[in-house]
């Protein structure tokens, strides 16, 4: 460490926990071993502690050409070593997902130690299991254990460890406490610190600093966030006590999962570093920090799980103090950070409490909302059991199925052993995505005072929009609420299920978003884990940070890489954020480039994920993944001429030739469309090429008249595309002199649409357009939002840093008015419009250094800075 190492002199602390309470894992992929049709490979393995649930690392199927689509069978075994069957599970036909520990097997009642047998059964096609050669073992009280037992072929003997993950109970999270004595009045303390997975740190009882989880995750082998904070208020004269209250979070996630959290190659138990300095009035110093004389214990928290909640004890059992464990420091480098951390926000009160005839109570927060209960508990003995969801079934109890997960999703637990007359009790760890609440009690326990505490991240609100149709106004609203439940230090997909920083979701929001919020430091930070993301290949994950999943590129999800930094420049005028970024983006432009065939992408892709009845769309992955490989290059390109960097016109001529090839394969002639062989009219493949002016210039006017018909006559004004399409296909209308058809889809009341969700009483955004969509609080289908601010409130961007700007509001009697403004870098924009028979009443606000151009019904006028008021007719 150097001398300006705000840590100089501490050490990471942890505590040593029993084998029985750490994972026992392999995941070091040197091979994958094949299994035929009616074959068997296996791997024994030795566990100390009761089975919940085994991720298996499969690959597959081996003999096919795109395993997404191959109908495969295989079985996955747990047996003990004399054939007795523990749980099984069977898996078939194509799977979306061949990647790390996909695949989970689930104990319905936990088994106890011993050693077991994990079978894989190749009963239609051929599947692979990652394997690992073998390698010494260690043990230093804090590492998961290693998979030690014999790896078999059709029952006989092969070298090799096979990939798996067996989960049991974790240990309790832990406290690390010491003292520090002062002697003198305090000029100055400073407090750096950083628990991971996460935590709180107290001197004296006091918390330190807001953070309701931090930090924020990240790639742990290669960044690791601190914070510093001033606690001269918080000492005392003479002893002082720090205690550090640890969780999991990601570093040390347990529970079992099918994106293989509890497995990342980081995970340990969950450790912290921390050092307190101390500036006396008469210039003498004191320097304090974690190491060998710290002390831990188990703290409340019993059970920490990242999908499943929190479980603590509370009792009057005196707690045992031992000393901590110093380990050595993760690989990720240490950095400051400068985003805004997640914070608690005033607790909320229910709207409504049901009583079930089952017993327990539901309380209902009105909308859904991410963060987690506070209550207050009296009585002798007896439990809490909360489950938050966003679904209700038939009886009327919440339920949270997650069938990504070994067991309960978003159920937290207090276990009361001793009289409590007034306990405050607030999980501290985590965050929950729900509406609903559903409270259980045993013993003789009362509980109070329930509330929800939202958990966000604070942001400043940059924007507001408003029209004369709700619906408009909602879609827009409702896509802003639904965001900010899904920022906690990365953009996540749903704040239950994933939690994933799913590329493609932010992406497509981004320019829509920058409308609402100030998203400079969150985003900046995000951009820095792709920077950490990516392969020396140059790809970029579909997953940022992820844990080792979805680590290879698809063009239609780590398209973010590319368009988050150019938004972000278009918004703020900021070069700097493309010079940042630009190395990153130029090596996964090329990776692209690597491996298209014949300038067609037809790897793996999410393609145009969700459109109306599906999952991956009827036309396949590969048009929808190739066109967006087209607006990675053509951004990239974009990039470099702003930086005036040479290379711009390489790739500018790369676009134009993934362009001939995905017009070569899919345009029809005859048709004068995009189209599939063997599959009906797409509106995605005729929305992207459009989009994207990848259309030659004497086939716009067809490829424009095909999108409409199908509009008009087939889906009766309907949409039919998914995340990707959404984004595009109102702007296109739009484009094509449309603003009608684009405003009948909008305000769709029937499915698929927005206004479904509006009629049903809906505060935030659908995952899926079907009525069984699984997330209420998924904002990526929100992208149209970005055309609502443009066309309806009738305000675009159109040079950096908001120089300059056009008005220009759609001329529909359906909409009669609107009202949006903005704080662009410049200063505050507006436009307001209402329409009547008398014409277009317009005002607009133009901030110092900007220009407005107002194109309304062949009406031209430049605007200079200030406030204009214009009646159009």
């Amino acid at each position: 460490m150097t001398d300006t190492d705000p840590f100089r002199g501490a050490e990471w602390i942890s505590r040593a926990v029993p084998p029985s309470q750490r994972i026992t894992r392999e995941n070091r992929r040197a091979r994958i071993d094949w299994v035929d049709e009616g074959g068997e490979i296996a791997q024994e393995f030795d566990v100390s502690g009761p089975i919940t649930a085994v991720t298996v690392d499969v690959a597959g199927p081996g003999d096919v050409d795109d395993p997404y689509s191959a109908h495969t069978r295989f079985t996955l075994r747990l047996e003990s070593v004399d054939g007795t069957l523990i749980t099984d599970r069977t898996v078939q036909g194509p799977q979306l997902i061949w990647d790390w520990f996909g695949q989970l097997v689930e104990l319905p009642v936990s088994a106890p130690a011993g050693h077991y047998r994990l079978v894989l059964r190749a009963e239609q096609g051929t599947t692979g299991w990652h394997t690992a050669d073998a390698a010494p073992h260690s043990d230093d009280g804090v590492s998961p254990n290693s998979v030690l037992g014999q790896a078999t072929r059709d029952g006989q003997p092969v070298p090799g460890t096979r990939l798996l993950a067996v989960e049991t109970d974790p240990a309790p999270n832990p406290w690390f406490r010491s003292t520090i004595t002062v002697e003198g009045s305090v000029q100055d303390a400073t407090l750096t610190a950083v628990v991971l997975g996460c935590g709180v740190v107290r001197i004296n009882g006091h918390r330190v600093g807001n953070e309701a989880i931090g930090p924020a995750v990240t790639d742990y082998d290669k960044t690791i966030l601190y914070r510093t904070w001033p606690v001269g208020h918080l000492l005392r004269q003479g002893r002082n006590e720090i205690l550090i209250d640890a969780g999991r979070e990601r570093y040390s996630a347990r529970g079992g999962d099918i994106w293989g959290w509890n497995v990342a190659p980081w995970h340990r138990e969950p450790a912290a570093l921390a050092r307190l300095d101390v500036a006396y009035s008469d210039g003498r110093s004191l320097e304090f920090m974690t190491g060998p004389h710290w002390e831990t214990t188990s703290g409340p928290v019993e059970k920490d799980l990242l999908f499943g909640g929190e479980t603590w004890r509370v009792g009057d059992e005196e707690m045992k103090w031992s000393p901590v464990t110093v380990v050595s420091a993760p690989r990720g480098a240490l950095t400051e950070a400068h985003h805004q951390p997640i914070t608690a926000h005033p607790p909320v009160p229910p709207v409504v409490i049901e009583t079930l005839d089952s017993g327990g109570s539901v309380l209902d927060f009105g909308s859904v909302i991410t963060g987690r209960v506070r209550c207050v508990v009296a009585g002798s003995s007896g439990t809490v059991r909360v489950v938050s969801g966003e679904q209700r079934d038939d009886a009327g109890r919440v339920i949270c199925n997650n069938v990504l997960i070994a067991g309960d999703a978003q159920v937290d637990v207090l276990i009361i052993d001793a009289p409590v007359t007034a306990y405050e009790w607030e999980p501290q760890f985590g965050y929950r995505g729900f509406r609903w609440m559903q409270v259980d009690v045993t013993g003789d326990l009362r509980v109070e005072y329930v509330r929800a505490v939202p958990i966000y991240t604070p942001l400043q609100e940059m924007g507001e929009f408003e029209a004369s149709d709700p619906l408009i106004s909602w879609i827009d609203s409702a896509f802003g609420r639904t965001f900010r439940n899904n920022l906690h230090g990365i953009p996540t997909d749903t704040p239950i299920y994933e939690k994933n920083g799913w590329t493609a979701d932010a992406h497509l929001a981004t320019e829509a978003l920058l409308h609402h919020f100030d998203l400079r430091q969150p985003f900046r930070k995000w951009m820095d884990d792709h920077v950490d993301a990516q392969r020396e290949d140059g790809a970029v994950p579909q997953i940022v940070p992820t844990p080792g999943t979805m680590r290879d590129s698809d063009p239609a999800w780590a398209a973010s890489a590319v368009l988050v930094p150019w938004y972000l420049y278009r918004e703020y005028g900021d070069i700097a954020v493309l010079e940042r970024y630009a190395p990153m983006i130029v090596r996964f432009a090329d990776q692209l480039l690597s491996r298209t065939d014949g300038g067609l992408w037809t790897d793996r892709s999410w393609s145009d994920w969700l459109a109306p009845g599906y999952a991956i769309p009827p036309e396949g992955m590969a048009p929808t993944a190739t066109m967006m490989a087209v607006t990675v290059l053509q951004h990239t390109a974009s990039i470099l001429e702003e930086m005036d960097d040479d290379r711009a016109a390489s790739y500018a001529r790369a676009a134009r030739s993934t362009v001939a090839a995905y017009h070569h394969a899919y345009f029809d002639e005859t048709q004068g469309y995009y189209s599939v062989d063997g599959v009906g009219y797409r509106q995605v493949l005729n929305v992207l090429p459009l989009a994207f002016n990848a259309v030659p210039a004497e086939h716009v006017a067809s490829v424009r008249t095909s999108l409409i018909n199908d509009l008009e006559q087939r889906t009766d004004g309907h949409l039919d595309v998914g995340a990707i399409g959404v984004r595009h296909l109102l702007p296109v209308l739009t484009a094509a002199g449309r603003d009608d058809l684009a405003l009948t889809v909008l305000t769709q009341r029937t499915r698929p649409g927005w206004g479904v969700w509006f009629d049903n009483g809906e505060a935030t955004l659908l995952e899926s357009w079907d009525p069984d969509a699984r997330s209420r609080n998924h904002y990526f289908l929100g992208s149209v939002a970005s055309w609502i601010q443009q066309r309806v409130g009738g305000m675009r961007l159109t040079a950096p840093g908001w120089t300059r700007f056009e008005v220009s509001p759609l001329a529909d009697e359906r909409v009669t008015g609107a009202r949006i403004h903005h704080h662009t870098p410049r200063g505050k924009a507006a436009v307001s419009w209402e329409r009547g028979q008398g014409g277009l009443l317009l005002r607009v606000e133009v901030p110092v250094g900007s220009v407005a151009d107002v194109t309304v019904a062949g009406n031209e006028e430049e605007l200079r800075p200030g406030t204009h008021q214009l009646l159009l007719k």
